[in-house]
């Protein structure tokens, strides 16, 4: 979703737009998508060595300005392969988190991988959408000067607090299900909070390999009748939740940014997160949101408790948190990416001519 909001608004711009992305079961090998022509082959693990060996022969098919690698998890090493203009774009990098969400041998062949960024990219370009993920390129080497931060934005016409303020007892958990998004914490937290509120539930939204897994953790714990996994949703249901919830609870062990962390403050719903990673970032403690000790269930449990009592507290938080939110969009991260690409093409083209 992302990269389609930044970059299909370029192709109306007159701009050429050319995705290569992994295929998935059933799905159309070449298609334009709002004007963007997407190529899709391999599988999640032929992808990234289909792109190794063929990002050469595509650039002059396209014939490129200028190449974006999308580097999540497995890099293209795209810097040795290609001599071109090149931006790097990351939502965050793995670093020790993989290991919980991975078993050991998978887990070990991404954190691997990941220490070569230091010894590849390390004179790349990289665009990057937190502080934190700024912090973790430059550990490994990349250059002040070409690492920016871009952030994400987010769709201000369509999330927007409710007409009329009527907010019902239950949690709200946004996101792909697995492991290190941390679902199971929330259903602990829901779990610490039933004698005080027994009225209260929680809501997931979204669908992904862990939902099995949780479904029993959820029977283990009783509370079939609290939690309502509702799988995929459509964009305006996810927008009548955010406008109805009494909380936002993002549980994340690690993440890039946090999106549902700007619609939620946008919708008018409080925010509860994980003080990690991308999180800190997008939920400024105590200002447009309360950060919990990261990963303490308990703490957790108490910012969302008070949340739900301290009426003066959540009038604040709501006040600011739509603020923060208003000061995001779209058209503002396709600009900034857009001169941050002609920035790269610009100094690159004075490079080669400078060594000319």
């Amino acid at each position: 979703m992302r990269l389609h909001q930044i970059y299909a608004p370029l192709t109306q711009q007159g701009h050429e737009v050319v995705l290569y992305s992994c295929a998935f079961p059933s799905c159309k090998k070449e298609e334009v998508v709002d004007g963007i022509q997407v190529y899709r082959l391999g599988n999640d693990l032929t992808f990234a060595p289909l792109c190794t060996l063929n990002l050469n022969r595509w650039a002059k098919k396209h014939q490129a300005d200028i190449v974006v690698e999308e580097l999540n998890k497995l890099p293209f090493y795209s810097p040795i392969v290609y001599k071109g203009p090149l931006m790097i774009q990351m939502a965050h990098l793995w670093r020790n988190s993989i290991f919980k969400e991975a078993s050991f041998p998978v887990a070990f062949v991404v954190w691997f991988f990941e220490q070569t960024i230091g010894w590849f990219y390390k004179n790349c370009w990289f665009s990057c959408y937190s502080t934190c993920t700024q912090s973790d390129l430059k550990a490994f080497g990349a250059k002040d000067e070409r690492n920016r931060l871009i952030y994400c934005g987010a769709d201000l016409s369509s999330y927007v607090p409710p007409q009329e303020e009527a907010r019902e007892p239950f949690i709200l958990w946004i996101s792909r299900l697995q492991k290190y998004k941390g679902p199971t914490d929330a259903v602990e937290v829901l779990e610490k909070l039933q004698s005080e509120f027994p009225d209260l539930k929680l809501v997931f939204v979204g669908s992904g390999p862990f939902k099995g897994k949780l479904e029993e953790f959820i029977a283990e714990k009783g509370l079939q009748d609290k939690v309502r996994l509702t799988g995929f949703i459509s964009e305006e249901e996810k927008i009548g939740l955010l406008q109805r919830a009494a909380v936002h609870l993002q549980s994340s062990y690690k993440e890039g940014w946090g999106l549902s962390v700007i619609e939620a403050n946008a919708c008018g719903c409080p925010v509860v997160a994980n003080d990690t990673t991308g999180l800190r970032d997008s939920c400024r403690d105590n200002e447009t949101g309360l950060l919990y000790k990261h990963c303490d269930i308990e703490d957790a449990a108490s910012k969302v408790r008070k949340i739900l009592t301290d009426e003066p507290l959540r009038n604040r938080l709501v006040e600011k948190g739509r603020e923060w939110a208003a000061t995001f969009s779209w058209e503002r991260n396709t600009r900034e990416i857009l001169d941050y690409l002609q920035e790269i093409i610009d100094a690159e083209k004075e490079e080669n001519g400078n060594e000319g």
